[in-house]
């Protein structure tokens, strides 16, 4: 009789937790049930972007529609109230740099996710220093640190819950949560600038008297047309330690040029053509002349 009941007990509580994950009601798995690992419901993925200089992990488990078009949003997902984003553990965003989301500022770290959802105009995405809760139960609004605003529309069908980044460019991006018939999307800007700084500042530090480093250093500065004093510097340096290569003769004639100082721009781009002729895979000649060319028109 004991081990009928046992059978009758086990069995009733597979069928449910199965009835449940079916509905969509139990994505979420207890401490109990993680000791055992199983195939989940709603796989989990691992999303890499980065953005200029700074580096994007997105973590998160990935519920399907199975069916239930038209019942996702309002239903499984209700309107009005905090969604965790995803199935089963936290949806966590990380990134290596301070960051701007819609022009407002985070620190540099690891967040959760969690939206609200509304059947009517923008959602609220919210960043979250919960990172290792579990469902939406675990959510408690004291450790929200941002909350912004998320424009929505239609889009083609999607199956399976995904984020993504769209629209990147060196300082910012669109990340983007799409799932059955919605899209919604924030975004994300980041200071490459102020990381490339830093970065330039640690390598000069560390390697003083390595030409290359200065060289890249100068046209960094130079493309981004910043302290072009400092970039000056940093080509001449260049060229007193590296004074048979063309690269820094002709960073130097680029950041000379920035400043209308035409005349020194022709000078330095001609020695960075004589030394660079030496170079058997000196490709470079016809650009720099053609350069060299427009120059000279400005001068007279």
């Amino acid at each position: 009789m004991k081990i009928f009941i046992y059978f009758f007990i086990s069995f009733s509580l597979i069928s449910f937790s199965t009835f449940a994950q079916e509905k969509g009601q139990a994505n979420d798995m207890s401490e109990e049930e993680e000791k055992l690992e199983l195939p989940r419901k709603s796989s989990i993925s691992t999303l890499m972007q980065e953005i200029g200089l700074t580096e994007f992990y997105v973590r998160y488990s990935r519920p399907s529609v199975k069916g239930r078009k038209g019942d996702i949003w309002g239903e499984l997902v209700p309107y009005g109230k905090v969604w965790r984003a995803g199935a089963n553990e936290a949806t966590t965003m990380e990134f290596s740099s301070d960051v701007k989301i819609n022009g407002r500022p985070l620190k540099k770290g690891k967040y959760a996710i969690f939206v609200i959802p509304q059947k009517r105009g923008d959602w609220t995405f919210i960043f979250n220093t919960a990172v290792d809760s579990w469902g939406k139960e675990a959510y408690d609004s004291k450790n929200d640190v941002l909350r912004v605003s998320a424009t929505v529309e239609k889009s083609k069908f999607q199956e399976t819950l995904a984020y993504d980044f769209d629209k990147i460019l060196e300082n910012e991006a669109t990340f983007i949560l799409r799932w059955e018939c919605k899209l919604a999307r924030i975004t994300i800007q980041v200071n490459t600038v102020e990381e490339a700084k830093k970065n330039i500042a640690e390598a000069i530090s560390k390697y003083p008297n390595d030409w290359q480093v200065l060289v890249r250093s100068a046209g960094y500065y130079k493309n981004e047309k910043i302290e072009l004093r400092q970039a000056l510097d940093w080509a001449n340096q260049a060229i007193k330690l590296k004074n048979d290569h063309y690269l820094p003769y002709w960073v130097k004639a680029e950041i000379l040029a920035l400043g209308n100082d035409y005349k020194g721009a022709i000078e330095n781009a001609k020695k960075a053509l004589k030394v660079g002729q030496d170079d058997a895979n000196f490709i470079y000649q016809e650009t720099i002349q053609a350069q060299i060319d427009t120059w000279i028109l400005k001068l007279n």
